[in-house]
């Protein structure tokens, strides 16, 4: 074998193990990494995909978010931060004022816990004015802390000086957040009174006042003069008195002056029953009534 055919074989043999040593690395080496290179960035693009979608969705989901603060912020309710009783007692102690006057007692029944909440139970008695006390219960109900009352009785106080003035009992359930995912409470108090409330509970006949301030007793008075604007009589004492119209007089006002006729008219309340008294001058027993 010449020299140069033994140097081209040992050549060729070089470049086949080169060949092959290069295409095992591609192969067994290079293409693995290739291909799990390939798996990532697919893997990648998905993943970014999916983020872009919710980075798209962004805008959409801050303003539900700011909207939905808004409508949390502005609802008409809200929850007691604690289980404290103590709570509700200054609640209803606050509102209690003014044309919600009333004079009640505070007596804590029970909790009881849920998952995310729970609720107090108390029972309140008092006494007051009967528009009062409708004042204090629409207070309860309308305003942001949120009490539900039940088992409601009223009943009238049947006593002279206590017309218009009821005894009430009820059960207030009040609730209170236990997970604290509402925050600080706003337990702010809605000022939403009405100013004239019917009173059923008042009675159409009730007992005539005594004349505790020694008023002019029409009926027991004698009527001497009449001039354009004024009366004079002589009342239930013996003790002359002079009336204008609209003067109070006992159970009623002095109502209207009659000069041609010498009268005087006044209207009474009976206890509900109204009653038109006219005395006149020199008129023999001095009064007539309708």
């Amino acid at each position: 074998m010449s020299y140069g055919l033994r140097n081209t074989i040992i050549l060729l043999v070089v470049l086949v193990v080169f060949v092959a040593g290069g295409w095992s690395y591609l192969y067994f080496y290079q293409q693995p990494k290739v291909e799990n290179l390939q798996k990532q960035v697919e893997k990648t693009r998905k993943d970014l995909q999916s983020k872009q979608q919710v980075a798209d969705q962004y805008p959409t989901l801050l303003n539900r978010y700011k909207e939905a603060t808004k409508f949390f912020n502005n609802y008409d309710k809200a929850l007691y931060g604690s289980s404290d009783e103590d709570n509700v007692y200054d609640f209803l102690n606050n509102i209690s004022g003014g044309p919600a006057y009333v004079d009640f007692t505070f007596n804590f029944q029970d909790s009881t816990s849920k998952d995310k909440f729970g609720t107090m139970q108390m029972n309140i008695a008092g006494s007051g004015y009967y528009r009062n006390f409708i004042n204090f219960v629409r207070q309860i109900e309308l305003s942001k802390p949120l009490n539900k009352i039940e088992n409601l009785s009223v009943s009238p106080i049947d006593k002279l000086d206590s017309y218009g003035k009821v005894n009430f009992n009820f059960m207030i359930k009040s609730y209170y957040d236990r997970a604290k995912m509402l925050g600080e409470p706003d337990l702010s108090i809605k000022k939403d009174v009405l100013a004239s409330v019917y009173n059923p509970f008042f009675p159409l006949i009730r007992s005539v006042k005594n004349n505790e301030d020694d008023l002019i007793n029409i009926e027991k008075s004698q009527l001497l003069a009449v001039s354009g604007n004024q009366a004079f009589l002589l009342d239930q004492d013996g003790k002359m008195q002079t009336l204008t119209k609209g003067d109070e007089v006992y159970l009623g006002t002095l109502t209207s002056i009659n000069l041609k006729k010498g009268a005087a008219s006044f209207t009474l309340n009976k206890g509900g029953i109204i009653d038109h008294v006219t005395l006149q001058v020199n008129n023999d027993g001095n009064q007539s009534s309708n």
